[in-house]
């Protein structure tokens, strides 16, 4: 698997690392259908693809919508290198993303009396680069689909190479990162060959599935602070391009749906429901193996050993772990995490 290199988006909790480990678990049962459903960046399911299965999948969140269909149907890389040659030559234009998400701004500081100067994110020329970019595939006419997705994911790609952020969307580091200062260029997605697979996008509980999958990958959110809606809200924004009103009453300014402080953040992020949501989770799929994604982060809802008494339920269950570093973070950060350990909680019927 160290061969395997596909583009995608920084994320919380993503499993490149794990890839390896999801792979070997999804050959030992003989699998020819897996089903991911919590693709996030969509790497698990492009790996699964570029190994000969049949992979469909499942996220709440746009962007998420995006990277999948890139992945599981492919693009013409002709047509979107074409366009790409156009965008990264287009004249740099002021629009919805210059306009709220770069330069700096006078903000107060938790903990600190006044206002700051913070960064908003994007260097004014980067933004307006982007803008442009975004604009130029709304725009387009008589391409097919797939490729403006491709595209899509192509201007999402372009941000997150320049974002001045390590890990997240919702804030912005306080002096500009050595990669905010690049230039932003427009680069194709990855092209993954394999058998075509289907991209959903929902509540994972109203989903409605055309076929039973011989494995089940599942990495649900359970972590209090780790809100994919609101951690890339600026990539959702992208993917859907309805510019939406902004909540500047937060560090990166976030549309309605990327707030939370006033409404519920949704299943799995409840400790009051979070052992029924697993329930009705694995309850709802029919397989040879699930396979069950836990990371012993801070701030979770539920436990190990909660979840492992759950899958019981559904058939003989083993436990696994691996242990690996957590993503890299900016020495100007106070956070600093050096190991994460990973289970896996596998069940077999």
């Amino acid at each position: 698997m160290d061969h395997f290199k596909a583009k995608t988006v920084a994320y919380k909790g993503s499993k490149r690392k794990l890839l390896n480990n999801i792979l070997q678990l999804t050959q030992e049962v003989n699998a020819t259908t897996v089903f991911d459903g919590f693709s996030g960046t969509g790497i698990v399911s492009a790996m699964l693809r570029s190994n000969g299965y049949e992979v469909h999948s499942n996220d709440l969140n746009h962007s998420s919508y995006i990277y999948g269909k890139v992945f599981l149907e492919g693009f013409d890389m002709p047509v979107v290198s074409e366009h790409l040659e156009i965008m990264n030559g287009l004249e740099p234009h002021s629009g919805w993303l210059t306009e709220n998400y770069s330069g700096t701004v006078m903000r107060k500081v938790r903990a600190k009396e006044g206002l700051h100067i913070r960064t908003l994110g994007l260097l004014e020329q980067n933004a307006m680069k982007i803008d442009s970019a975004r604009n130029y595939i709304e725009k387009l006419s008589g391409v097919s689909e797939r490729n403006k997705n491709a595209l899509i994911f192509s201007v999402i790609l372009g941000l997150d190479s320049v974002f001045n952020n390590s890990n997240d969307q919702k804030s912005s580091l306080k002096e500009w990162s050595a990669k905010s200062l690049k230039i932003v260029t427009f680069k194709p997605p990855t092209l993954i060959e394999g058998k075509k697979g289907k991209q959903f996008q929902g509540d994972i509980f109203s989903l409605s599935l055309e076929k039973d999958f011989d494995v089940v990958y599942l990495d649900p959110p359970y972590t209090h602070g780790v809100l994919y809606a609101s951690s890339y809200h600026i990539n959702d924004s992208l993917a859907i391009w309805d510019k939406p009103q902004l909540d500047d009453d937060y560090a990166i300014p976030r549309p309605a749906r990327a707030c939370f402080r006033h409404k519920k953040a949704g299943s799995f992020y409840s400790k009051k429901t979070v052992e029924m949501d697993f329930h009705q989770l694995m309850d709802k799929f029919s397989f040879k193996r699930m396979i069950l994604s836990y990371s012993d982060a801070p701030r979770n809802t539920t436990n190990l050993d909660a979840l492992s008494e759950i899958a019981s339920n559904f058939g003989n269950t083993k436990i696994y772990s691996v242990e690996h570093k957590i993503c890299t973070q900016y020495t100007t950060q106070n956070k600093r995490s050096e190991k994460l350990k990973e289970f896996f909680v596998v069940i077999d019927r």
